[in-house]
């Protein structure tokens, strides 16, 4: 059932560069009164309780850029993924408290985990070679299982709202479903004809919602496997997507520095684009966006560019500030 994993060949990695700081990743801490920032190879803790959002930490150890954030779900602590390693952090101590490494090849891209904070899902791979995906005992920090789960990176992996199902999309075209305890395959979509670069489940594992760099948002049937609707203007590749707790949003933010929050999907048969959803546009900001957080209510939504800065909307589109990170002489 699981293939081999690749050989991995030892790698020296020298000193990022101070200038090379896009925030790859972003997680907001369950409460929401914090926002995880990965800028490069720091990750920035920054206090949402106040209108500055002052600076809580930053946390160093990553010689990497910094890929995936996720927080564990009683906020103590946050899981970092770089280079063939994954961090975890205590959020209170503000220091490391474990790292996780072995038989990973490549960049951790994407994390998940369990609501009781026991397992971890990690995507790694190498390009052309795989994309593998890793289940870890976090109490044990050891890998329990690893398969290969698409035929090139993987990069996005999500769990169903009840924890049983594990959504990974990759950049071999294909978004596919998991068992979560044997890691057998569920289902997979396909239609895209370029890389998935992100996918979501809806408020109940009903709908998959994917963004891929052919600049299509496709809206998939769980259950069917069928698609059921296209949404976007195919001008720009959509490089993120959130659908909010209550299942009523959908937000995007794409490679030229917009997006759009979409809501009252309209379902079809056939995949019709017209009048699939309504959408409110986010004001653009002109730099190419990569990561995406929403609050659960849908009313601020945070996007990290690919210059070093953090740019939040409100839920009706409308920007309201930029977090700026800065980078230690």
């Amino acid at each position: 059932v699981f293939d081999e994993l690749p050989r991995v060949l030892p790698i020296t990695l020298s000193k990022m560069p101070q200038t090379y700081r896009p925030i790859l990743a972003l997680a907001l801490s369950p409460d929401e009164k914090r926002i995880a920032i990965a800028s490069g190879a720091v990750i920035e803790l920054r206090d949402l309780t106040k209108p500055e959002r002052p600076v809580l930490t930053k946390l160093t150890g990553h010689q990497e850029a910094v890929q995936s954030l996720a927080w564990m779900p009683d906020g103590k602590q946050l899981v970092s993924g770089g280079f063939r390693q994954i961090r975890i952090w205590d959020a209170e101590a503000m220091k490391e408290s474990g790292v996780i490494s072995g038989a990973m090849a490549g960049n951790i891209t994407a994390l998940t985990l369990t609501a009781d904070g026991r397992t971890l899902f990690a995507a790694d791979g190498l390009p052309g070679t795989g994309g593998f995906i890793h289940r870890i005992d976090l109490a044990a920090k050891k890998l329990t299982a690893s398969w290969r789960a698409h035929d090139d990176v993987i990069y996005s992996l999500r769990l169903s709202p009840k924890g049983d199902v594990l959504l990974s999309a990759a950049a071999d075209k294909l978004a596919k479903t998991w068992g979560v305890t044997d890691g057998k395959l569920i289902a997979f979509y396909e239609g895209h004809t370029n890389h998935v670069l992100s996918a979501v489940f809806n408020n109940d594992a009903t709908q998959i919602a994917t963004a891929s760099a052919d600049k299509e948002i496709k809206v998939w049937d769980v259950k069917g496997r069928e698609q059921t609707a296209k949404l976007g203007d195919r001008k720009n590749v959509p490089t993120a997507l959130a659908w909010t707790p209550d299942g009523k949003s959908l937000v995007v933010v794409t490679e030229k520095g917009d997006g759009g929050i979409h809501t009252d999907l309209v379902r079809h048969t056939g995949g019709e684009r017209s009048d699939a959803s309504k959408e409110r546009k986010l004001a653009g900001v002109n730099e190419m966006l990569y990561a995406l957080a929403v609050a659960a209510d849908g009313k601020t939504i945070f996007a990290g560019s690919d210059d070093g800065r953090v740019h939040v909307w409100d839920g009706a589109g409308k920007s309201t500030g930029i977090i700026e990170v800065k980078q230690s002489p």
